[in-house]
């Protein structure tokens, strides 16, 4: 019968139907009963005992059998604990055995496994004695054996490491004629005391050869995929050792088991403190070589090149009882290269500062003795914007368990101006210590934090020493005593900074004095008491003393808090209100002042000006005012309104022993006025009660006493004089009096008591008074 094309398709598809109905079904069918040969064959390929669970058919990918809840128990030799426990164990039947009526295999897929490699206190590890069949089996004995998902558990003796490997992926096949082994694997390394968190994956490929008589030997390439540099350290040291970075790595490894050669390169990216952003820019790549002894667990690694830069890397026991320890040495590093990591770890360095010189030395760490080294900074220059070069010849650091020392060393500004530096940090509470002293150093801008009252001074020089404590992410605390000459302090709120000639500042935790201060604001000299607390209530205090003072010179002086208003056209039409600068909302300070004289231009207002100052954001008060006028005693209370544009006053005062006329007068009085210049008088308004005692008016008006009420008022840029209540006595006579102004201004008083008048006139500026003919 002859077969048509059509027909041969049509059997042919009806077979692959059949092929794949068979493959699907084949796992639900019971192969149970293949159970014990498939345990035989097993145990013969693996030469070990193993038992099983379920057994099933897979026809996919070949003929073979799924098998659950599979062990695979070790060389008694090795320990008690199972060589594996694989959850699913896929095999593939040998083609040979559908021949030969064996059961062979063609390879073993363990699924999800638990794998336990044990190092015995003698012998090899349970792998390699298992490969190591191949020299006394054929190969083909041993059928490649591939890991899926397992974890890979070290072992020695009896004791379980903390270390191992997760996610595995292994392939172990024969290789060659010779009794080699071909390597490919794929894990992330981990320990059992945290979580992993992204070390990176680990990848490896290459061939393993065991020679009993010329020693086993291994070709094998690996590499680390991207993964955090603190892992790494976490996963030798078992916790995170505060620093970040990625990194990549690549090696190869060739030679005998007990002395493999390394030869790589790895790349970091990323370096900074871990809580900080990630910085941009290139990263490292350098070349390494070393030494690995698996039999031992000795590792040996090391930089390779001439640059400046050299680390070493020594463990041993890593995967039982970890020892390591790691060398950095530096030859002749170039500071400008380390500066541009300091703002990766937190250090404020200011913008267009630059640090200039090479360090040498040597710093070691190791679990068991901590950072120990020694460092030596040489011709170092460290150059700020607003300031000279600061040049440090040689700058020893001493490297301490937890701690390290540098200095003291001697930091040159200019040939007459040097500083004595030496401090110390601590790590774990990262605290920084530094002392300073000098005898005459410019005062520049700073760096970062530098001391209060010194950070607002521009130009000039200190001396003396101070001290600073730096604790974490805190600010800077500095103590100490020194002296500054011939500075300029900006005061938030005055229209010019203040010259300091000089002052002695005293720096205690939580705030700072300045005393003996001699300066000058504007025109006017003045000396002053000055102390800073930043957490009182009140955190500026004062006291102040001048021998003269201009009252027009004040004015200018105290214009940006006095004066606020803006544009032309926003001043005439009155357009919204002026908001308060922030310095002016925030001042809170006290103080005390005394002033010798007040002038303005020529003409004297007053002398022994005192009192004592409250400045609570917009409001100003200046409370027990004393002062001199014209020979009289005054005292009151002064009331400063800066919530406008321009200043309000309001001033209650009493004034006593004031010589006219003879006689002593007395009162008291409330002013207040608003603006500033001409416009304190234009909007003046006064009034309150005087008494003089033993006055003589005019040769007919002598007065043992005169009492009244006195209100002025201006208008039209001329003072209006109301004095009512008039009384004068004399004897036993009472006068009731009458004063009126006229339009020029004169004054015009009348005195009576009923039988006797007496009339005066005269003016108010200079008060004059002379009687008046009948």
């Amino acid at each position: 019968m002859r077969l048509t094309r059509k027909t041969i398709w049509r059997l042919a598809g009806a077979l692959l139907l059949l092929l794949v109905a068979a493959g699907i079904a084949a796992p639900y069918f019971n192969a149970d009963r293949f159970g014990r040969r498939v345990q035989a064959s097993l145990e013969k390929a693996l030469d070990r005992r193993v038992e099983i669970g379920k057994v099933r058919l897979d026809l996919f990918g070949g003929p073979g059998f799924s098998i659950s809840d599979v062990v695979i128990h070790d060389d008694p030799r090795m320990g008690i604990e199972p060589l594996a426990y694989v959850t699913s164990l896929e095999t593939r039947i040998s083609p040979a055995s559908l021949w030969t009526g064996r059961l062979d295999f063609a390879s073993l897929r363990l699924v999800e496994p638990s794998v336990n490699l044990v190092k015995p206190a003698a012998g090899p590890w349970n792998l390699e004695a298992l490969l190591s069949r191949a020299l006394a089996v054929p190969a083909a004995a041993l059928p490649p054996i591939r890991v899926r998902g397992g974890r890979v558990n070290f072992k020695f003796g009896e004791v379980k490491s903390v270390f191992y490997l997760s996610d595995a992926d292994i392939d172990i096949e024969p290789s060659g004629g010779d009794g080699g082994w071909g390597l490919r694997f794929s894990g992330e390394p981990a320990r059992c005391d945290r979580p992993v968190r992204g070390l990176g994956r680990l990848t490896g490929k290459g061939r393993w050869r065991p020679d009993p008589q010329r020693g086993d030997r291994l070709d094998l390439t690996l590499e680390l995929e991207k993964g955090f540099l603190e892992e790494a350290v976490a996963l030798l040291r078992g916790r995170d050792p505060g620093i970040h970075a990625l990194i990549t790595a690549r090696a190869r490894l060739a030679g005998p088991i007990a002395g493999l050669e390394i030869t790589g390169r790895a790349r970091i990216e990323e370096l900074r403190r871990s809580d900080l952003m990630p910085p941009y820019g290139a990263g490292w790549t350098f070349d390494y070589r070393g030494r690995l002894d698996l039999t031992t667990q000795r590792l040996e690694l090391e930089t390779s090149g001439t640059g400046p830069l050299a680390l070493r890397f020594c463990a041993a026991g890593y995967l039982s009882q970890p020892r390591w320890g790691a060398l950095l040495t530096l030859n002749k590093l170039p500071l400008r290269s380390a500066t541009g990591l300091a703002p990766h770890f937190g250090l404020a360095v200011a913008e267009g500062a630059a640090l200039d010189g090479e360090v040498s030395g040597a710093v070691g760490y190791s679990p068991e003795s901590g950072t120990q080294g020694a460092l030596l900074a040489r011709d170092v220059v460290l150059k700020a914007p607003d300031s000279g070069p600061l040049r440090c010849a040689r700058l020893p650091v001493l490297v301490e368990p937890n701690h390290a020392r540098f200095g003291p060393a001697t930091v040159e500004h200019s040939d007459r101006h040097e500083l004595s530096m030496e401090g110390d940090y601590t790590w774990s509470k990262r605290l920084l210590g530094l002392r300073l002293a000098t005898k005459s150093m410019p005062i520049a801008e700073p760096l970062w934090g530098a001391p209060p009252l010194l950070e607002h001074c521009r130009g000039g020089v200190w001396k003396g020493d101070l001290r600073c404590r730096v604790e974490g992410e805190g600010p800077p605390s500095w103590t100490g005593a020194i002296q500054v000459e011939d500075t300029q302090v900006a005061v938030p709120g005055l229209a010019a900074p203040v010259e300091i000639l000089s002052a002695r500042m005293v720096l205690k935790e939580g705030g700072a004095v300045m005393e003996a201060i001699r300066a000058r604001a504007g025109s006017s000299d003045f000396e002053a008491h000055y102390r800073y607390q930043p957490r009182a209530a009140r955190q500026h205090e004062f006291r102040v003393s001048a021998a003269q003072l201009d009252a027009a010179e004040l004015e200018r002086l105290l214009a940006p808090a006095l004066d606020r208003r803006r544009g032309l056209l926003a001043r005439t039409l009155r357009l919204g209100a002026v908001p308060l600068p922030d310095w002016l909302a925030a001042r809170r300070a006290e103080g005390m002042f005394k002033i010798g004289s007040v002038s303005l231009g020529s003409s004297e207002l007053a002398s022994g000006l005192s009192g004592r100052l409250v400045w609570e954001g917009a409001s100003a008060e200046i409370s027990n005012l004393e002062a001199q006028v014209q020979g009289a005693s005054v005292t009151g209370n002064l009331i400063v309104n800066l919530t406008r544009p321009t200043p309000g006053y309001h001033l209650e005062a009493r004034f006593r022993n004031l010589p006219w006329s003879g006689g002593e007068w007395e009162g008291e009085g409330v002013v207040r006025t608003q603006g500033l210049g001409p416009d304190l008088l234009s909007s003046l308004r006064a009034d309150g009660a005087f008494t003089g005692l033993s006055v003589v008016l005019a040769p007919e008006a002598e007065f043992d006493s005169v009492t009244g009420r006195l209100d002025v008022r201006f208008s039209r840029g001329a003072p209006r004089v109301e004095i009512s209540d008039l009384r004068a006595v004399s004897g036993q006579q009472v006068f009731r009096g009458e004063c009126r102004a006229q339009e020029d201004g004169r004054l015009s008083v009348e005195f009576s008591d009923g039988r006797k008048h007496i009339r005066l006139a005269g003016t108010l500026w200079p008060l004059q008074l002379e009687p008046v003919a009948r």
